[in-house]
């Protein structure tokens, strides 16, 4: 079976669909790029989902990789399958270049079909927001999200303990910023 080229613009909508699927009511922005040597997409949302949400979607359409260790970049083809998703078909890796990316060879799934994927990388980046009606929506939204990346509840403006540690047990009303 012949491999699919897919331009970086193609490539993109492949995202921009998974995303939608996977994140519904979430708006994305979705941006290709194509330059000298390579190409790439670059993923924006405001709230919503983690970086690393997204990034498990949205990476899987990109067809390279690089090893900083040995500073060499490898190269994979995917399959297509028929929902829009991709995996990976093929990935010469850098181990036996003495990196630290292992090959990969997958076989074909049902109804799959082989494609070159026309964006190297995907960068994803969420954002608080580019203004806001007030600014306690901001301040509410980062102490929810540094209690997500803590383990700790998030019980509102006024009280959440355990923010500044589990040793913590004053409110969030008695932080600097007033919370």
């Amino acid at each position: 079976m012949e491999t699919k080229y897919l331009s970086c613009a193609e490539t993109a909508r492949l995202v921009r669909a998974a995303l939608k699927k996977n994140f519904p009511g979430v708006k994305f922005s979705v941006r290709s790029s194509v330059y000298s040597g390579g190409a790439s997409i670059d993923v924006s949302w405001v709230l919503g989902p983690t970086t690393k949400e997204v990034d498990a979607i949205a990476g899987q359409y990109e067809s390279a990789d690089f090893d900083g260790s040995i500073d060499m970049e490898t190269r994979y083809d995917h399959w297509l399958l028929p929902d829009g998703s991709a995996i990976v078909k093929h990935g010469p890796g850098t181990d036996g270049s003495m990196g630290n990316i292992p090959a990969v060879s997958n076989p074909m799934p049902p109804g799959a079909i082989p494609v070159s994927l026309g964006a190297h990388y995907v960068q994803c980046q969420r954002r608080y927001a580019d203004r806001w009606e007030g600014e306690t929506t901001l301040i509410n939204q980062v102490a929810a999200d540094m209690c997500k990346l803590q383990g700790v509840a998030w019980n509102g403006p006024n009280l959440t303990t355990g923010l500044f540690g589990s040793g913590d047990t004053n409110k969030s009303a008695n932080m600097p910023g007033g919370f």
